[in-house]
Formats: C-alpha cells, sequence, structure tokens
C-alpha cells in the first residue's frame, strides 16, 4: 500500500520557532485522497470548506487532529472566535500536548479583548506548556527525533513566557481595581519570579507590545543608585537577574534590600489590606527563596538554610517548592557531613518532601536519599 508524508507547521507565535505536526496517511482510500485534495489546495475559501468536510466526515480519523488544527489557524484568521475555542478544546480532548491549539485559544481571547477568557486560556496553555516541557529527551532516538523534541520544548518555554506576558498585556486593559488584582494573583500563583510583576503592580506604566525588560533593569538600578528603592523594583530586578543567572551579588544586596523594606512598610492606600498581605507574603517568599538557593550554590549552608525554611511557607509555584526542598536536603546534608549529624534527619525529611513534587529535580533527589541513607545505615 503507498503511503506518504504530509508535515504542516502551523506558525502559533510569531516570536517563537514553529513545528509540525508529521502525518502519514494512505493514499488509495477516501480519506487519503481528500488530505491529499486539501494539502494542495491553495485557495483558503476551498481549503477551509474541504477541511470542515474532513472533519465532519471523518471524525475518529487518526488525522482529525491534523485536520482540526488547520481549521482552527484559518478560523483564527477569520475572526471566527467561537470556532476556535471550539475546535481547540476539541483537539486537546484527543492530545492534551496539542499547545498551538491552546495558544491560539488565548490568541482569540486576546483578539476578543475578553479579559476572562484571556485568564483562563492563559492558565490552560500555561498548564499545556508546562507538560511539554516535563517530555523527556529520547534516549535512543535518531538525531531527528532529538531535534523534534528539542524544537517542541524550545517552542513549549517561549508559549510558556508568551501566557505571563499575556496576564500582564490585559491588566493594563482594565480600570477596575478588582480585575487588575485577579490578573496580577494568577500571575503570582504561576510564576511569582516573573518578570511582569512589577509592572503589572505599577499603575502608570507605560508599555508597548514588546516591552524591553533590560531597559526597565537598567532605569531601576539608576534609581538604587540615587538610594531610592521601590519593592515592585527590588522584586523586578532581582528575578531578573536570578532567571538569567547571572549577578548573584546584586540578587543577593536587592533581595535583603527587599526582605528590609517589606518587614516595616506600610499599606499603599491604592490597595486592599488582603491583596497587601498576600503581596508581601509573595515577595517575602520569593526574596528567601532566590537568597537561599544562591547561598546553597555557594556552600554558605547555614544562611541557605535559614533563608530556605523562611520561604517554604509563603511559596505556591510547585517548581519552586521542589527547588527549595532539593536544596535544603543537600545542605542539611552538608551540615550533618560538617559535624552537627542529627540534621540529617532534616535531610532525609527535606528530600523526600521534593520527591513527593513532579518536578524537574525530581528523580535527583531519589537518587540522593538512596545515598543519605546508605550513607548513614537508615532503614527505608
Amino acid at each position: 500500500m503507498k503511503r506518504m508524508f504530509l508535515l504542516v507547521s502551523l506558525m502559533v507565535v510569531s516570536s517563537a520557532a514553529s513545528y509540525g505536526q508529521k502525518l502519514m496517511i494512505e493514499i488509495d482510500t477516501q480519506e487519503g485522497q481528500l488530505l491529499q485534495e486539501i494539502d494542495a489546495e491553495k485557495t483558503a475559501a476551498k481549503k477551509l470548506q474541504l477541511l470542515e468536510t474532513f472533519a465532519k466526515t471523518y471524525p475518529n480519523h487518526e488525522a482529525v487532529t491534523w485536520v482540526l488544527s488547520n481549521l482552527q489557524q484559518h478560523y483564527l484568521e477569520g475572526q471566527q472566535y467561537d470556532k476556535v475555542f471550539e475546535a481547540g478544546t476539541k483537539v486537546l480532548s484527543i492530545d492534551p500536548l496539542e499547545l498551538s491549539a491552546a495558544h491560539n485559544c488565548l490568541k482569540a481571547a486576546e483578539a476578543m479583548k475578553n479579559l476572562q477568557l484571556i485568564k483562563l486560556w492563559s492558565t490552560q496553555t500555561s498548564h499545556v506548556a508546562r507538560k511539554v516541557m516535563q517530555l523527556k529527551r529520547p534516549e535512543y532516538g535518531d538525531d531527528e527525533e532529538v531535534a523534534e523534541w528539542k524544537t517542541k520544548v524550545d517552542y513549549a518555554r517561549q508559549v510558556e513566557q508568551y501566557t505571563e506576558y499575556a496576564l500582564y498585556f490585559a491588566s493594563l486593559q482594565t480600570k477596575d481595581t478588582k480585575t487588575k488584582s485577579n490578573l496580577i494573583e494568577a500571575l503570582e500563583q504561576r510564576n511569582p519570579m516573573s518578570e511582569y510583576l512589577a509592572q503589572m503592580r505599577t499603575s502608570h506604566t507605560t508599555v508597548v507590545r514588546q516591552v524591553d525588560i533590560e531597559e526597565a533593569v537598567a532605569a531601576a538600578e539608576v534609581q538604587f543608585q540615587k538610594n531610592e528603592f521601590n519593592e515592585d523594583l527590588l522584586l523586578m530586578v532581582s528575578t531578573h537577574y536570578m532567571n538569567k543567572r547571572k549577578e548573584t551579588a546584586k540578587v543577593v544586596a536587592y533581595s535583603q534590600k527587599l526582605l528590609e523594606i517589606i518587614e516595616t512598610k506600610a499599606k499603599p492606600e491604592d490597595i486592599t489590606e488582603a491583596e497587601w498581605d498576600q503581596k508581601k507574603k509573595t515577595m517575602v517568599g520569593t526574596a528567601n527563596w532566590m537568597l537561599g538557593l544562591i547561598f546553597s550554590t555557594q556552600e554558605k549552608f547555614a544562611m541557605a538554610d535559614k533563608h530556605l525554611r523562611a520561604a517554604i511557607p509563603y511559596l505556591k509555584n510547585s517548581d519552586m517548592v521542589a527547588g527549595a526542598y532539593y536544596h535544603l536536603g543537600y545542605v542539611n546534608y552538608r551540615l550533618a557531613e560538617a559535624g552537627d549529624r542529627i540534621r540529617i534527619h532534616d535531610a532525609i525529611r527535606f528530600t523526600q518532601s521534593c520527591m513527593a513534587i513532579n518536578s524537574a529535580v525530581q528523580t535527583q533527589a531519589a537518587e540522593n536519599l538512596k545515598a543519605m541513607k546508605a550513607e548513614y545505615g537508615l532503614q527505608d
């Protein structure tokens, strides 16, 4: 039986690398012939008609996700937003890792300027993107499979960042305090280290579609040099450098300054007590988390232990919690190794807590636990 490949690349974000779906079809079947006709058709209106015919006639065919993905793209370009959501939902019900389907729904919500839908699809798209980022590298795959995996993961990282930007930009479109607060809270829960949080909280910030974060960081540091500090800017700059894995001395200095300010600062007049309390918790958790990780890598174990323990109660992001537990396990093991042997029990407890969270360090935590128990002769 003759077979052929159809490769489709759906551009889902202008700043991200696209990736396609490889589709093997049987050309001597009615379904295969229709797919061939769809792929060869150059007229947008005719192609749309053929795609809709296929989706209706062969709803259970293995190529239906390819068809629905193409349909969704046509609906998005034609501003048929209800159909974008319908097609995207169908695709995700078949393949929960089809990231372009979720992202197209987010783009439709943005085009409609519907803040509720933006928040909903930003969350949904982020959820899919994070699952794609967790896909394991093919162990025995050929170069093409590895390259495909890398493209998908890289693309997912860019889409994940875009979902944060979507919340940020949406917050600038509303003057309603409650709505703005909900959007800020959604981003804080997803990524307390997001570079957009400081701008979201600053009502007078003016932005364009492409935000120059480097320029914002430089402007903030000019203020710092004048001894003019602001908790939002301190968090923005310190998390920026932390994410970039550079200027660790500045991350430490700015995080310590942030903790100093947030401890004594009175509630601003433009937010409620509840909002201020949540903001303080997020900042305290994030600043202590950054300090703890840096001190751990610098082998300042007592300081790392102090700050990571202080961070844990305020962290909501599961990756940050896993990282905190992982380093707490490590630093307490090293403190036990240095003579404070009772610390090994804390090391084991924290490492077990890390293992309970699905994260990039989960497997290594299991290896660490096994090694610690063997070294200290502890039973499972």
